[in-house]
């Protein structure tokens, strides 16, 4: 277990503390989890200021909705890293997982980047990829599912990586890999637009995967037809 790091994770995906606790410390001694509801901003000045008085110096971002800022950055002196629940060919949060399953001319696949945070959003040095097929018939629910999946995995095996060496991230190389800069965060008048499209029977109609349906919204209960 290293003791080096003084770990502060990061994430939106509620009932998982117990299950990210259960990972982080194999690797790591003490570490900080922050959960925030993304969209709740009743309590997102009180997660800031958590953030804010925490002695970290090391910071991994996984499933979370927190724009981290510089001040955020300059302290993590041993790295920040994010777990992005996509692939780079689509950066942002809104549409990500609905896109292969609603707009597959746009792209057929689904995946999962890890990379260095910087100020921009999704922008950072990529270290590591991977990519899986969608099969025409997931639904936006399945491709969350597997996304989900495939951030916990992704988590251990940064955690391990991290633990085993006294450079924070330092110890990921940049890949050849690059962030799409037009296919990022959908307006939801574009996902209006690929629903729209879409035949009336497909099931996409019928789930309510939020950021990911026009009427899915970000803030409790967020659903705008509840």
């Amino acid at each position: 277990m290293n003791s080096t790091y003084r770990l502060l994770l990061l994430h939106s995906s509620p009932g998982s503390d117990e299950r990210i606790a259960a990972i982080l410390e194999k690797y790591f001694e003490n570490p900080t989890i922050l959960f925030w509801e993304m969209g709740n901003s009743s309590t997102k000045a009180d997660v800031l200021a958590a953030m804010d008085s925490s002695d970290y110096n090391l910071i991994i971002s996984y499933d979370n909705g927190l724009i981290l800022k510089a001040h955020h950055l300059q302290k993590a002196t041993y790295g920040s890293i994010n777990i992005h629940p996509a692939p780079p060919e689509h950066g942002g949060c809104w549409g990500l997982w609905c896109q292969p399953v609603v707009c597959r001319d746009q792209r057929t696949f689904h995946g999962v980047t890890v990379h260095e945070i910087d100020e921009l959003i999704d922008h950072g040095p990529i270290y590591l990829v991977e990519r899986w097929e969608v099969p025409s018939t997931a639904t936006i629910q399945s491709v969350l599912d597997h996304s989900l999946s495939d951030g916990k995995r992704m988590l251990e095996i940064v955690c391990e990586r991290i633990a085993a060496s006294d450079v924070g991230t330092r110890c990921f190389s940049e890949i050849d890999e690059s962030w799409d800069t037009e296919n990022r965060n959908t307006p939801i008048e574009e996902m209006r637009r690929w629903f729209s499209q879409l035949d009336p029977q497909h099931p996409a109609h019928d789930e309510r995967v939020y950021l990911n349906h026009p009427r899915a919204i970000i803030s409790p209960p967020y659903f705008d037809d509840l």
